[in-house]
């Protein structure tokens, strides 16, 4: 194209505020810049913090990012064929059993990534978190302060692998020489603030309310915040006579008062993570699959006795 002609074209584009249709491109060029990714839901920070960190990644990389959930009408395909084909790989976070899910996903021929179960498969990439390190931290964090009889996990749904995950952490890190954890120290729900102040409110009223310290580990920030506005509708202290730590550490873990102890589990990462993982797969197809696990810690605040804020 001759330079004045590229100037017109240059000074239209301009003009018009045109914009590139990426799917047309993909038709044309046969090589899509589209990646997919698949939650189990698309609400909340907990989720819009690991589309950020895929989003910046993927953009870094040339790269733009189609986010659907796995919510579904069981009469319908999982996987649309014809958006399927617009993609170059996806990306499925998958939190709990679902033979169905992982049976369609694994088909598709596409590079595949999934967050959050050790799924088979001699070229299946994955992201994990280390729930255990960050467990063992806030049990044992809570155990400076009260006896391990008095330290109880309040988790979100039984099937649920990170729950799944975490309370066998719990578990373990509440063994110790001549005690063995009873069954009623771990409770399993919803990960949802309702919950969490339904299933707090009911353990501390069996308790005694505050004629015993209880120290309680929370699934997720939302189930801790319910926690903390059921010690507070009993009158008792946090950290006095309640102790609470969070999981994920959500901005709304410093939004309370006192503000949350919890868990860090940096969402952004799992989802950068992700995103490499399906660039490098797309360029080496035949690559023995691959784990990145990313590890997870403890911020210690005011729910905790030797916390500050």
């Amino acid at each position: 194209m001759a330079p004045q002609t590229a100037e017109r074209v240059q000074a239209a584009i301009v003009r018009l505020g045109y914009r590139p249709n990426v799917f047309a491109q993909g038709l044309m060029t046969r090589k899509s810049h589209l990646l997919g990714l698949l939650l189990p839901d698309i609400h909340g920070e907990f989720y819009s913090e690991l589309l950020r960190g895929a989003d910046t990644e993927a953009r870094a990389s040339g790269y733009h990012v189609l986010v659907s959930s796995a919510g579904r009408d069981q009469d319908a395909p999982l996987f649309n064929s014809n958006m399927v084909g617009m993609l170059a790989g996806l990306a499925v976070m998958i939190t709990e059993p679902d033979a169905y899910l992982i049976r369609e996903a694994g088909g598709l021929d596409l590079p595949l990534v999934v967050i959050d179960k050790d799924l088979a498969g001699p070229r299946t990439d994955r992201v994990l978190v280390d729930n255990r390190s960050g467990t063992r931290d806030a049990v044992q964090q809570l155990l400076e302060h009260a006896p391990a009889r008095d330290v109880f996990f309040l988790g979100g749904p039984e099937r649920n692998f990170d729950t799944v995950e975490r309370a066998a952490a719990f578990r373990e890190a509440l063994t110790s020489p001549g005690y063995g954890p009873e069954e009623s120290q771990v409770l399993f729900g919803r990960y949802t603030v309702e919950w969490g102040f339904q299933a707090a409110h009911w353990l501390l009223e069996k308790r005694g309310g505050g004629a015993r310290k209880t120290a309680i580990l929370a699934g997720n920030d939302e189930i801790a915040v319910g926690v903390l506005q059921a010690a507070q509708e009993l009158g008792l202290d946090v950290p006095g006579r309640v102790q609470i730590v969070g999981f994920d550490d959500t901005r709304v873990a410093s939004m309370v008062r006192p503000q949350l102890s919890a868990v860090h589990v940096p969402m952004a990462d799992v989802g950068a993570a992700a995103v490499r993982l399906l660039l490098e797969r797309m360029s080496d197809p035949s690559a023995a699959g691959r784990t990145v696990t990313l590890s997870t810690s403890l911020v210690v605040r005011g729910t905790t006795l030797n916390g500050r804020g």
